[in-house]
């Protein structure tokens, strides 16, 4: 799970708020193309005796050289949020201003290895990686200010060549992990949290970081965060790895509930410490990489709340200066690089379609503009036509308009029309192309998946001289209003059911009536879904719905107005619903309890209950407690106990009162 520090060739994350850019610099090899040893025929190893930086501008691209000066890069640390760096070479540390691309300051190398470097009150607080003690390696905490005036060497810790996770609080405090070399092989659970002060320069405490971890992990490891809040990693090693993260804000020694991972990933948070972005790893031939898949958690409620796959062995950046940005680089070594930028002030956008207009052509007909009308729409958004991205402009966030060539109606046939944006993709609509032009009104029928389905009949009404009128039956499922009326109403028969709309034009039109996956469930009293329920639908008559399964029944219906029966354990009940406002019918039982006495008001147990419905059904034999219970639909039933020869009726609405009491004399 650690990462080992041999070579220092870090990518850092720059930025400017002048030319409103972010910047990386990327550590190169300045090879000698003359300079390199054959090893086989097609295998050269060349000597690299020098290094320079890449400027990358990750908005425009462009990549600029700066320290090609003949020497070695070590490391790049940055010292002002995204703008002022460090450049450890091997004879000389620069201060480089990164978006003015000007160096500050140079001044001779104080130590020839460093892990990372912070600026605290204008001072550079340095970890050096040069030092031994006695065998032992150690890291030398030292200052030097920003004119290179130093180092002036405060104290030395423990390093095993693990990244520190250094973290910086408001009080000045600088927070870092190291090993207990109490231990030997070293122990992954037993890392060391050490704050040191930059008041006094001295350490002023010192715990376990599994204190603020979760419990029992296989090991622990502090991430470097932002504005002093930091990422605790607890992982445990079984088949795979489990991952908990955990925000912890060194400011106010607050934390934030675990986030469960399952995998490696490399974590960072937001600079408003909203979100945090899990980058998931894996390992190739001993190397880690980014496997492209990016998970963001909303660190309040700990839910996965967006996951993005990109293409693998990219590199994740975000930057203080651009805290509603995150961007990914793929291959940055290459001039023709990827990069991908993700607005999290539109990444979590949702796309939802209404309706298209037209919504149907013509075969062969000439190419149009289609308008799609939903919500959620944006200037990078994108219509698809049959799984091709079409020419689009945008109108408003809930209209946007297509481009539709002739070449994509040239057959007859539904086309699935949806919307992109960089993050997002919409449910997706059906767009007909029919088979010839038609003077008259065309009516179809769709079901809920956009389906065309065949209707029973289509009857329409001209005017209330010529009444109800039966459409022309096309044999393909469609129906053909003829009239020389600019408008009529016209009434879809399906399912028994029938609905009517008003005020259609009625001529060189189509209309598509839609039907609703209507679902009728049953649950128990306990809100748990149950089945053996029989489902009737009322249309001129009880109309067989289904039986529900896994405690649903499905059915494709008109958008009206229905009467509903469930019947469960031979208890019918009926309910009244529009499925065009809400398709989901719900039953729901209560837990019907009998409770059975005698005369002197102590429970009978072994007494017999039963309730009438039909015929007299069994509840069962009372308990101890003179109880017998079972789960039924709530209506007012008839109940029945008896015990010996004596027995006793009682009525009773149970969904009133489900406890039902009968005293036998």
């Amino acid at each position: 799970m650690k990462t080992i520090i041999f070579a220092f060739t870090i990518v850092i994350f720059i930025t400017t708020t002048i030319f409103s850019q972010p910047f990386i610099l990327n550590i190169r090899p300045d090879r000698d193309t003359l300079d390199y040893h054959q090893i086989s025929e097609s295998v050269r190893v060349y000597n690299i005796t020098a290094e320079y930086l890449q400027r990358i501008d990750l908005t425009t691209n462009e990549t600029i050289d700066v320290f090609k000066d003949d020497e070695m890069i070590y490391n790049v640390f940055y010292l002002i949020k995204d703008s002022l760096a460090l450049i450890a070479q091997a004879t000389t540390w620069s201060i480089y201003d990164i978006y003015n691309n000007i160096i500050v300051k140079t001044f001779p190398a104080p130590y020839d290895c460093m892990i990372d470097a912070v600026l605290i009150n204008n001072s550079i607080y340095g970890f050096s990686c040069d030092d031994t003690e006695y065998g032992d390696f150690k890291t030398k905490i030292f200052l030097l200010d920003l004119q290179g005036n130093g180092p002036i060497a405060l104290c030395k810790i423990p390093f095993y060549g693990f990244d520190l996770g250094i973290n910086c609080s408001t009080n000045g405090d600088i927070h870092f992990q190291i090993e207990d070399t109490n231990y030997v092989p070293l122990r992954d659970d037993l890392t060391i949290l050490v704050s040191f002060s930059t008041l006094n320069n001295q350490i002023v405490n010192q715990m376990n970081l599994s204190e603020l971890g979760s419990t029992g992990a296989n090991g622990y490891i502090l991430y470097k965060g932002k504005k002093g809040v930091g990422i605790i990693l607890s992982y445990y090693n079984s088949n795979s790895v489990e991952s908990y993260f955990r925000i912890y804000n060194f400011n106010n020694g607050s934390a934030s509930n675990f986030i469960y991972h399952m995998g490696n990933a490399e974590p960072t948070n937001t600079i408003d410490n909203k979100y945090l972005i899990l980058s998931e790893t894996a390992y190739s031939a001993g190397v880690e990489y980014n496997k492209g898949n990016i998970f963001i958690y909303d660190i309040n409620t700990t839910n996965l709340v967006k996951t993005i796959n990109l293409p693998p062995w990219g590199n994740l950046y975000t930057f203080e200066n651009f805290p509603n940005n995150i961007y990914y680089v793929k291959d940055i070594e290459l001039l023709e690089r990827q990069i991908y930028i993700l607005k999290l002030d539109s990444i979590f956008n949702v796309l939802d379609l209404t309706s298209l207009n037209p919504s149907s052509a013509i075969v062969n007909s000439s190419g149009f503009i289609l308008t799609v009308n939903g919500k959620g729409f944006d200037t990078v958004s994108t219509v698809y036509f049959n799984g091709q991205p079409r020419a689009t402009t945008f109108v408003s966030d809930s209209v946007i308009t297509a481009e539709i060539l002739s070449s994509d109606v040239t057959a007859v046939g539904s086309f699935p029309v949806w919307v992109t944006d960089r993050y997002s993709i919409s449910d997706t609509l059906q767009f007909s192309v029919m088979q010839v032009s038609n003077p008259n009104l065309v009516v179809s029928l769709k079901n809920s998946l956009g389906n065309q389905i065949p209707a029973s009949n289509v009857m329409y009404y001209e005017s209330a001289a010529g009444g109800w009128k039966d459409a022309v039956n096309n044999g393909d499922g469609t129906f053909t209003v003829v009239t020389t009326k600019p408008t009529v109403s016209i009434r879809m028969f399906y399912e028994y059911a029938n609905q009517t709309v008003h005020n259609v034009p009625a001529q060189n039109n189509t209309y598509t009536f839609t039907t609703v996956n209507a679902a009728v469930e049953l649950r128990n009293s306990t809100g748990n879904l149950i089945d053996q329920g029989t489902v009737q639908y009322y249309a001129g008559a009880w109309r067989s719905f289904g039986t529900t399964v896994n405690g649903v029944a499905n059915k494709e219906l008109l958008p009206i107005n229905y009467s509903f029966r469930m019947i469960y354990e031979y208890v019918p009940l009926d309910k009244q619903q529009d499925i065009s406002t809400n398709s989901t019918v719900t039953f729901s039982t209560v837990l019907c309890t009998v409770k059975v006495t005698k005369a002197n008001g102590q429970p009978l147990s072994g007494a017999s209950t039963k309730y009438y419905s039909g015929a007299w059904r069994d509840i069962g034999l009372t308990n101890a407690n003179g109880e017998a219970a079972k789960e039924l639909l709530p209506k007012s039933l008839n109940f029945r106990a008896a015990s010996g020869n004596v027995s006793k009726d009682k009525q009773q609405d149970i969904g009133v009162n489900n406890l039902v009491e009968i005293q036998l004399p």
